[in-house]
């Protein structure tokens, strides 16, 4: 069987034989399903026996899509089995809850399910890695999973991105996303709000203001490049202007006597130490040249 592209990292594999629970079966392909082992069988469960995943990382479902699935189950039914484990007389869902949830609004009442005996940290790795390998979590829900792996199973970053097979910092960056505002999370995951905008808005110091400059951002449609300048400039303040050196009368009246010289805008600049400049405006070429020929300057 040919490797999954982004699918599991080299570390997975201890994790899942441990309990039993194959790669092809964490697939859902139908070879799993005809490869049952000793320790696994395919029944038909009522759907009001089946509960949800309790570590499912994915919150949100596409109401228009569960439609359409629920439409081609009614028409052909469900063609690769869920897989659950018994919770007391009933079941939880380790993968499949959208099937569950279709197979229910196709008015179906039970379900072919594949019964597997897992411990809760599988359960919750499984959960993950199938959503992430379908590209189903967004990116909030997507920071919860990692974050849940994270202390369900007692891992560091780095050894939850070696199991998901992703880069640590793109398991950084997602948890950071936790750290924003409920109502800032929501944005991110109603598509409002990019991950990158998002974590642009990370970079504000003062995290009460996140919410605002939120709302900013997507009223003004800023770029993500654009956020981070603006996150830069409000982190820096408002630049302070010097107060100006006070300029002298001999000064003004010297820039004065020169203005009326050369009649021209003239900005004669001096220190304390007698150092200074003299800055002489000319409006065109026609005009530089009648003010050198009033200093008597040829140029060649």
């Amino acid at each position: 069987m040919a490797t999954k592209k982004g699918g599991l990292g080299k570390g997975l594999g201890g994790l899942f034989n441990a309990n039993n629970v194959t790669e092809e079966t964490l697939e859902h392909t139908k070879q799993a399903t005809k490869k049952i082992t000793e320790f696994e069988r395919v029944e038909r469960l009522n759907l009001n026996r089946i509960t949800a995943n309790p570590f499912q990382p994915r919150h949100r479902f596409d109401e228009g899509k569960l439609q359409e699935l629920a439409d081609s189950i009614r028409e052909n039914g469900v063609l690769t089995p869920i897989i659950v484990r018994r919770f007391g007389n009933d079941f939880q869902i380790i993968a499949g809850e959208r099937r569950v949830r279709a197979s229910k609004l196709a008015k179906q009442a039970t379900i072919s399910a594949i019964v597997r005996d897992v411990d809760d940290n599988t359960m919750a790795a499984v959960a993950l890695i199938e959503n992430l390998q379908r590209d189903n979590l967004d990116a909030i829900e997507e920071a919860q999973a990692y974050s849940g792996l994270m202390s369900q199973l007692k891992l560091t970053q780095a050894q939850v991105a070696q199991k998901v097979g992703k880069e640590r910092t793109t398991v950084a960056n997602a948890v950071r996303l936790l750290k924003l505002p409920e109502a800032v999370q929501d944005m991110v995951q109603s598509g409002l709000l990019s991950m990158g905008q998002a974590r642009a808005l990370l970079g504000l110091k003062v995290k009460a203001n996140i919410e605002e400059l939120a709302q900013t951002v997507v009223s003004r449609q800023l770029t993500v490049r654009q956020v981070e300048v603006l996150v830069k400039q409000i982190n820096e303040g408002p630049v302070e202007k010097q107060p100006a050196t006070p300029t002298s009368p001999y000064i003004r009246a010297l820039a004065t006597q020169l203005e009326e010289r050369f009649g021209t805008k003239v900005k004669v600049n001096a220190t304390e130490k007698g150092r200074g400049k003299i800055e002489i405006n000319y409006l065109s070429n026609d005009d530089l040249s009648r003010i050198l020929a009033l200093l008597n300057v040829e140029v060649d």
